[in-house]
């Protein structure tokens, strides 16, 4: 259901604002355009975005957008980063707001690029370099004989022989340790063991089922990357790994014994990673008590629009108020006048309400607490009913996951971990340059690039 209030405003305040809003420094210049033949970076902006940042209405970053220097774009990346993974999103403008279309969205990331040096051509590491990094991403561990091979023959300087090694890894057990040390964190899967859901409302639930639902994603992504597939089939994929357990957990026939095996969706519902009870638990509450039975809208939308979208979230407004934890978000919570906060939550709250036939364990439902489930809104502009077709709006920015992801692998690969705060102005015109030519991608080529890289 709709959760709690406090959920709502808390969701507001988990991340930082950095919208394509967050454009402008006091006391630059606003001109120029960009080499595209009759369009205009400044004339965009001050079509689209300076009636939130006009010195009377400010956005919550309290920046404002007058004076800006569009033909000094390299000397503010942080803020020009930020303004293009919104954009590259569709989360800005938000809904409601007058929009571009979306030629004029993207000349404006293509000139946003070009400003920010993704026409240079990075710099490509050594064989040697390129097999340590390719056996510590996808195995955690040392090259072995083949990968050292390759690298004292000076093999791994050309895309087609790094990718066929990335292939040769990832079919081995060891990849694995990829599936672990990378999905499961950036996803927030390693959270799974902290979900505790009351029994009072899920008798049906214990620990294995728990163990099911991971063993069900690793599967899964094992399975897309040793078929090198293109990395948003995560999203819409239509099959997936189960046991009789989880299936009788889905409610799916034909499938007996404790061994796990590929079965294809015949409904749209389950596709892709939002079908998996894995994603649903890590994003509901779990709490024992009066609130134990309750998804929290928050919690996914949130989780989608960063590991999807990769827009982080708004700061709540200078001095909002957030209201009693204890009121819940009952249907009528949608048309509340709570101005100007409403504007801004409806950029992402729609995102968790298209889930809401999910409860907190993973079971596909058609009535909660208040009766049946309302899984309706608006995703990017677009009215959506549950989670088919808001899986069909995201699919429309497939660059944008894209994107995301490959952020996320060249800091994997670069320190081993993953980092939950975000890109950085370098990872993310990396990312586009790697992209640049790979319209749509396969595991194999986008790991091989990154491993190209210099460190």
């Amino acid at each position: 259901m709709r959760n709690r209030v406090g959920a709502f405003l808390l969701a507001c305040g988990a991340a930082a604002w950095s919208g394509s809003l967050m454009l402008a420094q006091e006391g630059t210049q606003l001109r120029a355009g960009s080499a595209s033949s009759g369009f205009s970076l400044s004339k965009t902006i001050d079509t689209y975005c300076a009636a939130c940042h006009n010195g009377s209405l400010r956005s919550p970053s309290g920046l404002l957008l007058e004076k800006l220097d569009v033909g000094r774009i390299a000397s503010s990346p942080e803020l020009w980063a930020k303004a293009y993974r919104q954009l590259l999103a569709g989360a800005m403008p938000p809904v409601g707001a007058p929009r571009p279309d979306r030629a004029t969205s993207d000349a404006a990331l293509a000139a946003i690029e070009r400003a920010m040096g993704a026409d240079t051509r990075p710099p490509v590491a050594k064989s040697q370099d390129v097999a340590t990094r390719l056996a510590s991403m996808l195995w955690n561990s040392a090259p072995d004989a083949a990968l050292l091979d390759d690298a004292r023959r000076n093999g791994l300087t050309e895309p087609a022989s790094i990718e066929r090694q990335v292939r040769r890894l990832l079919a081995d057990d060891r990849a694995q340790a990829f599936v672990s040390r990378f999905f499961f964190p950036w996803l927030q899967l390693d959270t799974l063991a902290k979900a505790d859901p009351d029994t009072k409302y899920f008798p049906d639930y214990d620990v294995s089922l728990r163990d099911a639902f991971a063993k069900e994603t690793e599967l899964f992504l094992l399975s897309q990357l040793r078929e090198d597939r293109d990395p948003i089939e995560l999203w819409n994929a239509s099959y997936t790994f189960l046991n009789e357990q989880l299936a009788g957990h889905y409610r799916v026939g034909g499938v007996s014994g404790p061994q796990f095996r590929r079965v294809t969706w015949s409904i749209p519902e389950r596709a892709g990673l939002l079908g998996h009870g894995s994603v649903h638990m890590v994003t509901s509450r779990h709490q024992h008590g009066v609130d134990a039975a309750y998804t929290s809208p928050a919690t996914r939308a949130k989780w989608v629009r960063l590991h999807f979208l990769g827009a982080a979230l708004p700061n709540g407004f200078p001095g909002a108020k957030p209201v009693k934890p204890e009121l819940p978000i009952t249907p009528q919570m949608r048309t509340l006048p709570i101005e100007p906060c409403v504007n801004c939550h409806r950029n992402f709250f729609s995102l968790g309400y298209a889930m809401e036939n999910f409860d907190p364990i993973g079971r596909w439902r058609t009535e909660d607490q208040l009766g049946p489930v309302d899984a309706s809104g608006a995703v990017d502009g677009t009215p959506t009913t549950g989670i088919v077709e808001m899986r069909q709006v995201l699919m429309l920015r497939p660059e944008a996951f894209r994107t995301t992801v490959t952020e996320k692998l060249l800091v994997y690969a670069a320190t081993g971990s993953v980092d939950m705060a975000g890109g950085t102005p370098e990872t993310l015109i990396r990312a586009r340059q790697i992209l640049r030519g790979m319209p749509a991608p396969r595991w194999s080529a986008l790991i091989a690039a990154i491993a190209r890289q210099h460190p």
